[in-house]
């Protein structure tokens, strides 16, 4: 995770990106319970048994007002092998924001692989790494296939499955579920966000797979940004943190049918600059 920003954050008033549809623009955070939140956060995974790396916000960045730095979950991905794929990303706005993870990762001993400039764009938020599969599932709206494609390479997986939806980020159109063993049992997809070929790849990925399809359909735009928020968890082995419960009954079924340990922590604050708890994290194996 993050650290928080000495000032605070987005205090002018959130600047939103034309293609986060989840932004809301010129809200401004209160800082109170921003650090309230991320804090809440940090105490409710350490509960759990895990450690937490952090990352410090530099100067640098504060000056720059490149808040969207917390959003950890955007600037690299891990396989099992320790092995860690720096993110390209697509705005011109979070350019920089990778160049300040890199020597934390380094200096716990993780194996840092750089993607080439240019041609190779890819963000952290477009994809989820399945480790017992070897999989990783991504999306395409702020990835270019040719970065989903070399992260995969980077990453010795066994398969890639590219999802494309209108979600900024595939963890704003989907969400994985593991059982306590970290096997994909289920996942979550916002079928609003879809078009029916894709979301005929959706279901036929599950179906391939056995993974229970855990569909929701909100065609109100608040409440589809709401359950999205939702959806958007740390799913760790048998262990769900959302924002928000999810309001969807065969959801909340599945979770139970399968010892799901589901967590409420609440960040309705980044829930405004369009992150939510998944955003906020990134897991290092």
């Amino acid at each position: 995770m993050s650290e928080l920003p000495t000032i605070d954050w987005w205090g002018d008033g959130i600047k939103a990106y034309p293609d986060n549809d989840m932004m809301k623009s010129g809200a401004v955070p209160n800082q109170s319970l921003v650090v309230k939140e991320h804090q809440t956060l940090i105490n409710n995974i350490a509960n759990l048994g895990f450690d937490i790396v952090f990352i410090p916000f530099s100067q640098q960045l504060e000056d720059a007002k490149k808040y969207d730095f917390v959003f950890t979950r955007d600037h690299f991905m891990c396989n099992k092998d320790k092995e860690v794929v720096i993110s390209n990303m697509k705005l011109p706005q979070r350019l920089e924001e990778t160049d300040f993870v890199k020597k934390t990762l380094s200096d716990l001993g993780y194996t840092v692989k750089i993607l080439p400039e240019n041609a190779h764009i890819a963000e952290g938020g477009e994809f989820f790494y399945l480790p017992n599969e070897n999989m990783l599932l991504a999306g395409c709206s702020r990835n270019n296939q040719a970065g989903a494609e070399k992260v995969a390479e980077l990453m010795n997986v066994n398969s890639l499955h590219i999802i494309i939806s209108e979600g900024y980020h595939l963890d704003t159109a989907i969400s994985p579920i593991f059982n306590h063993h970290h096997d994909c049992i289920g996942l979550m997809c916002a079928e609003e966000v879809f078009d029916n070929n894709n979301y005929e790849i959706v279901k036929n990925l599950c179906k391939h797979n056995n993974w229970e399809l855990l569909s929701q359909l909100n065609t109100d735009k608040e409440k589809s940004l709401k359950a999205r928020a939702a959806m958007n968890c740390l799913t760790l082995p048998g262990i769900l943190i959302s924002t928000d419960n999810i309001n969807d009954s065969r959801t909340i079924e599945f979770i139970h049918e399968n010892n799901i340990e589901f967590i409420v922590s609440e960040v309705s604050q980044f829930n405004l600059s369009g992150g939510s708890v998944h955003c906020l994290t990134n897991e290092l194996f």
